[in-house]
């Protein structure tokens, strides 16, 4: 009873650690760190590279079995990892302030917090997997994206404030700060974590039996070459925005609004869902839709800002259930086998692609960023040439999740189509029932007419 409290405390705190993370976290991703990058004076490949070192840093975590064996407990292993990145975070306003912003620094910065923390991701998810309860992970991770949805947009919203009214330097040098505080107080959190008994495992040939798992290795395939789609282009999404669209901070942040609420929607809804159908339904779901609506970034120009709003709506159902079933489907696939092991090699198979992706991006985006021309009344860049790279990577990627097995009751339409037949037949059922009722309550009538 005792341990089931400890672990109930510890998922109460997941939610509150990870919200408060966010503080700092959100500075390295979307538009605010494309602008921390050009802060810094960073090149476009460069700018590439930092969008993914969340990816990219989990090429190092092939030796998080090796760390664990040697600390010999997850939570110290987590602790140690964790300190290490998040006090780094206080070198960003630091060279900023002395004005020693150079892309060069920056990317070192980041990179270490990174590595640093893919290492404590892969001993928090081996603790949080026995933490909560299988039948439920869908719903609790889902109201934990909820949380971080609301605080996330919040963040976003009073960062985007600064940095419109305290331009430049200044503006981050503040957010920055404010950043690495959280990033702090988050460790502290993390630090009062339960880590339930866990038998660590000093076998020989790990990584040899995870290879040979072929439903593992089939999701290993998918989610490898989706991290190589998403990596190519993702970070030049927020610079056409910034740069060739000429967007304000505070139209983008208004614009997070907007998607941060109807996020909160789509987790609870893909929650409830993925728990009766499986999480890959719902995964393939969205992945369709990242495919889809990279469609409308072919015609995003200054002309039509008004695409954004529609591209937001289909982005966040589909990246909403991305989010939570890419993880949840990974926890599928962990159930009953040495945790570290698996997600260590899916970790480094992903960082790996990542890599890949940034710098085919960086380097593709470095040369079509020279070309701009106009079709139709509409004006055209050569980053979107990378725009329809990454969306026939995407197509290519929904169909290698097809192949995946999991459990799967229906897909996301077989199941609205199934419940729109039950809605109609029980709609065409009432007016039978009703006929039927009043022509027993004639002949009832009758009876008793007949009697008197």
């Amino acid at each position: 009873m005792y341990l089931l409290d400890r672990n109930s405390q510890t998922r109460i705190l997941s939610v509150f650690e990870g919200a408060i993370y966010n503080g700092f976290f959100l500075i390295t991703q979307g538009f605010l760190g494309t602008g921390l990058a050009l802060e810094f004076g960073a090149s476009e490949p460069v700018i590439a590279l930092i969008g993914v070192l969340p990816s990219v840093s989990q090429l190092i975590q092939l030796i998080a079995p090796f760390i664990l064996r040697l600390v010999g407990n997850r939570k110290k292993a987590m602790m140690i990892c964790a300190s290490a990145g998040r006090l780094s975070t206080a070198f960003i306003p630091v060279t900023l302030a002395l004005g020693i912003n150079k892309q060069s620094l920056l990317l070192v910065i980041l990179a270490f917090f990174s590595f640093a923390a893919s290492l404590a991701g892969n001993f928090w998810v081996s603790i949080i997997r026995d933490v909560v309860p299988p039948d439920k992970s869908a719903r609790f991770f889902s109201l934990r994206n909820v949380i971080f949805t609301i605080t996330n947009m919040l963040i976003t919203l009073l960062y985007s404030f600064i940095l419109d009214h305290s331009s430049g330097k200044t503006g981050f040098v503040i957010i920055t700060t404010m950043g690495a505080v959280s990033a702090l107080v988050s460790l502290v959190l993390l630090g009062l974590h339960n880590d339930p008994p866990h038998e660590i495992s000093y076998g020989s040939g790990l990584f040899k039996a995870v290879t040979r798992d072929k439903k593992f290795m089939t999701y290993l395939r998918f989610y490898s070459f989706w991290s190589f789609s998403i990596a190519i282009a993702s970070p030049f999404f927020a610079y056409h925005e910034l740069v060739n669209m000429e967007l304000d901070y505070s139209f983008l942040s208004l614009l997070n609004i907007f998607s941060s609420t109807l996020t909160m929607v789509f987790y609870l809804l893909w929650g409830r869902i993925a728990d009766r159908i499986g999480g890959q339904a719902v995964l393939e779901f969205g992945i369709l839709g990242a495919f889809l609506k990279t469609f409308l970034w072919l015609f995003m120009d200054r002309g039509t800002v008004y695409l954004l709003y529609i591209d937001t709506f289909i982005g966040t159902a589909s990246w909403s259930a991305i989010n939570l079933c890419l993880f949840t489907t990974m926890l599928e696939l962990l159930n009953g086998v040495d945790a570290e092991t698996y997600y260590a090699l899916l970790s480094f198979s992903n960082g790996a692609s990542a890599l890949a992706g940034s710098l085919v991006g960086g380097v593709l985006a470095f040369y079509l960023n020279k070309f701009t021309w106009t079709l139709g009344g509409h004006t055209f860049f050569g980053i979107q040439i990378l725009f329809l790279v990454t969306l026939v990577l995407r197509g290519v990627s929904f169909l290698l999740l097809k192949r995946v097995k999991t459990k799967k009751v229906v897909s996301v339409p077989g199941m609205v189509f199934n419940s729109a037949v039950v809605i109609a037949n029980r709609l065409a059922a009432r007016p039978r029932e009703f006929i039927e009722v009043m022509i027993e309550k004639n002949k009832s009538r009758r009876r008793s007419d007949n009697s008197d």
